[in-house]
């Protein structure tokens, strides 16, 4: 078990995860200062006279928008990194099927070398 994990970790591009990581760190921190803020900009609207309920909506739809598609390219570079993890691991079953297929042949050979 050890060294199917062993092996896993060493075909993972770490290079490739540890480039990419920063970017996605700080696109979810950003993500979430921007929700407090907008919490507390809510917060504190609500507190304030309303200059129009039109125009607050409208700001408010726009920021909500603006916090989609963030949040959405934050889970699309989690998506590819996952989908790269996937294709190594995929990687690393065939090459365990055939040297478990390679092991079972060499016992093979080895029972019949006994056996003679």
């Amino acid at each position: 078990m050890g060294l199917s994990w062993l092996s896993a970790i060493k075909l993972i591009p770490w290079g490739d995860v540890v480039q990419a990581t920063p970017g996605i760190v700080k696109g979810a921190r950003d993500l979430w200062s921007r929700t407090r803020k907008a919490k507390s900009a809510v917060e504190a609207q609500e507190a304030m006279p309303a200059a129009s309920d039109a125009e607050l909506f409208a700001q408010r739809i726009r920021q909500l928008e603006a916090e989609q598609l963030e949040a959405s390219q934050l889970i699309n570079t989690l998506a590819e990194q996952n989908a790269q993890l996937v294709a190594t691991m995929d990687r690393m079953r065939s090459r365990l099927r055939m040297l478990t297929a390679g092991c079972v042949l060499l016992a093979v050979g080895l029972v019949a070398l006994w056996l003679r």
